[in-house]
């Protein structure tokens, strides 16, 4: 999940906004998502997401961000101290909901390895700020689940429709040509599973043919009308009814074939009921 999120988090982050409208909007998308309602900054463990924070603000204010960084178990995290007199400014007011979950996912936004499901999570660290996240969801007719403060959306479709909104591209292709394979895969399996299964039912049938036909040869009761049908089978032991059904002269449909088989194992049947 993490290295291919990553990734996508990395394509985004690369964007240039087109105007200050949608810097602003994608801005409000972030610090949403990483703002705890009783403090005035903001936190990331992720370089990429702090540059991307800084350029927005640049485009949108004009200034610096005051940014410290610190040492955080292994890793450093960055902290980002947000002017009060911004906070009006920083409140998404449903504009363009797809630039505002773009934030959201360079934010907090997780997916699955493509090779194991289609899942996109976004985790805020306020519980309620996913109300915001659902009425973006909601603007743009995507499905999706909240448990506590954690949003999934869910499904091949609802994933790449998603991405696609908040302007994944290289990433969508990624997607796309993994399900392929995945597809293929899957076919191939089943096609291997299918034939495997005919050819176990073909064997058995055959086995079952078999028997009968030297039942009734041991007991002299092969009606010479079907010498040649029970000379075919004995001779191709692996063969399907509808190859038998080629080989014989003159050729004649598969349910022909299968109509002689039956008819031997039915007379095989009544030898039986006739012995002592």
């Amino acid at each position: 999940m993490e290295r291919y999120s990553e990734s996508l988090r990395f394509e985004l982050c690369k964007k240039v906004p087109q105007d200050i409208q949608e810097a602003i909007v994608e801005l409000q998308g972030i610090v949403g998502s990483r703002k705890n309602i009783k403090k005035n900054y903001i936190y990331t463990d992720r370089m990429n997401v702090a540059n991307r924070v800084t350029l927005l603000w640049k485009t949108v204010f004009n200034s610096t961000v005051n940014l410290d960084i610190k040492k955080h178990k292994d890793t450093y995290r960055f902290y980002i101290k947000l002017d009060e007199s911004y906070s009006d400014l920083l409140e998404w007011k449903g504009e363009l909901p797809g630039y505002f979950l773009r934030g959201v996912f360079i934010a907090c936004g997780f997916i699955s390895d493509p090779e194991k499901g289609y899942r996109i999570e976004l985790i805020p660290i306020n519980r309620e700020f996913t109300r915001y996240i659902s009425k973006a969801l909601d603007s743009l007719s995507l499905r999706y689940n909240v448990y506590g403060k954690r949003v999934y959306i869910n499904g091949f479709s609802n994933a790449e429709r998603f991405l696609s909104l908040i302007g994944v591209q290289h990433g969508i292709l990624q997607l796309e040509e993994v399900r392929t394979m995945k597809l293929i895969r899957e076919d191939t399996n089943r096609r291997i599973n299918f034939q495997g299964s005919n050819i176990e039912k073909t064997l058995r049938t055959s086995d079952r043919e078999i028997d009968v036909i030297n039942r009734l040869m041991e007991s002299g009761r092969l009606p010479e009308r079907y010498i040649k049908v029970a000379d075919l089978r004995l001779r191709y032991p692996h063969a399907t009814l509808s190859e038998l059904a080629q080989l014989s002269q003159p050729p004649v449909s598969k349910s022909t074939m299968a109509y002689y088989m039956k008819r031997l194992e039915k007379i095989a049947n009544a030898v039986n009921k006739d012995r002592p």
